[in-house]
């Protein structure tokens, strides 16, 4: 659980300064399930320029609570929650400030998202709240108060949790819940949710054990819980905690699922098998403009319809494909039907184009972005201009490191489903 926090301030000098306005956004990982609010009395002086800033002024503060009457909720608030904020040794410096004056010791685990940006969206001009957000298409409103930036620091922090592959963010709130001893069964399943997702099962020492996907996440992870299998008791002796991931819909829950348990490796999971490629069966076209089939090394360039780790296995297919659709020697399929629908089984709808479905929340869609015939990467839009503007289109993209076979598991997605639309991204040139 996450607290997403903004406070503005009176500026001043170091460490004399007070707040003057707190938002806070209790934020599950996947929605906002608390929220708090206020303006604040500091009795002090804002300063001039910071007025200026904010809009905020000491006239509007005169009948706002005090700190000490607000410390309450902020403390109910954020208990058992990490703080998460833009430049968040600030907030938490200030927040430590008032509650030293009331006598307490505050201390809370932070995540800072400009740190997290930096390091999981490297290369951009500006890393500062205003600027950063736009580069990204995420609206914010109310700049420099807290609310509106608070708001646009959960919509970034919604996108750094995607594009988090190594699960950095993930692992310190693991170890955060795992440090108080939940262990049992009952409390596991009392933070789940049924959404579709991916989730991720940990150990006492806060290691990935097992990853799987679910469209109903709470259910699966229940059935982990209670099964007799060899595979569910093992798990059942070592979980101690679970994380769970929305993803909208299952292509991308599929998606994500296989690239997580490339990169982690987890002990309970049947790794996938390194897709190796040396040959591929090619479709080719000759200067009287016949198409034939062939089989040709591996290379990146080229758009293979099948792909083979040997030259055996690739010449055993060849033979089945002249075998049954009746090719002859010259291989010539201009005028085969059959072999036609062998080439489009094997065929995505568009070598580029965009897969649009469900999002994670009613107002928000998925993005799936295929090139060349080769998946790049999943993201979430929640306006239209974002879909058509290429550059923030590729920001929103948290893209794939690994060369395992994508399409295959997209192919067969869609043969099977209906998504809500795809789009030739050729026609938006």
């Amino acid at each position: 659980m996450y607290s997403i926090i903004d406070v503005e301030t009176t500026g001043g000098k170091y460490n004399e300064e007070g707040i003057t306005e707190i938002a806070i956004y209790k934020f599950d990982g996947d929605k906002i399930i608390d929220q708090f609010i206020s303006l604040v009395n500091p009795e002090i002086p804002i300063q001039p320029f910071v007025q200026q800033l904010t809009g905020i002024n000491n006239r509007m503060l005169l009948n706002a609570p005090k700190f000490f009457q607000i410390a309450k909720r902020i403390l109910e608030i954020i208990d058992e929650t990490i703080l998460v904020a833009h430049n968040s040794s600030f907030d938490f410096r200030m927040l430590k400030i008032e509650f030293e004056r009331l006598g307490y010791d505050f201390n809370i685990p932070q995540l800072c998202t400009v740190n997290l940006s930096k390091k999981l969206i490297p290369g951009l001009e500006s890393y500062k709240l205003g600027k950063l957000v736009k580069s990204l298409g995420i609206p914010i409103s109310n700049r420099h108060r807290a609310s509106g930036d608070a708001m646009a620091t959960v919509d970034l922090f919604k996108l750094l949790l995607i594009k988090d592959i190594n699960k950095e963010i993930v692992n310190k709130l693991i170890k955060t819940e795992t440090s108080k001893g939940i262990k049992k069964h009952i409390k596991i399943l009392d933070k789940l949710k049924n959404i579709t997702g991916i989730y991720y099962l940990y150990n006492q020492n806060n290691e990935i054990i097992y990853i799987g996907k679910s469209k109903n996440i709470r259910n699966r992870v229940n059935q982990h819980l209670s099964g007799s299998t060899n595979k569910s008791i093992k798990i059942q002796s070592e979980i101690t905690s679970v994380f769970q991931e929305s993803t909208g819909n299952e292509l991308i829950a599929l998606l994500k699922e296989a690239e997580e348990i490339l990169i982690h490796k987890p002990k309970f999971n049947k790794l996938i098998k390194k897709d190796i490629k040396k040959f591929g069966i090619e479709l080719c076209e000759n200067i009287e403009k016949n198409k034939f089939l062939r089989i040709s090394h591996y290379n990146n360039e080229s758009n293979f319809i099948e792909t083979f780790s040997s030259l055996k296995n690739a010449n055993k297919k060849f033979i089945r494909i002249m075998e049954n659709f009746g090719i002859k020697k010259d291989l010539c399929i201009s005028n085969n039907r059959k072999i036609e629908n062998y080439i489009n089984d094997f065929s995505l709808p568009y070598p580029n184009m965009l897969i649009i479905d469900k999002g994670r929340t009613i107002d928000e869609k998925s993005v799936i972005l295929i090139k060349n015939s080769k998946y790049i990467g999943f993201g979430y839009f929640s306006l239209n201009y974002q879909i058509n503007n290429y550059n923030i289109l590729e920001s929103l993209i948290t893209q794939t490191k690994s060369t395992f076979n994508f399409q295959n598991l997209i192919l067969k997605f869609l043969k099977k489903n209906n998504v809500e639309k795809i789009l030739n991204t050729d026609s938006f040139k």
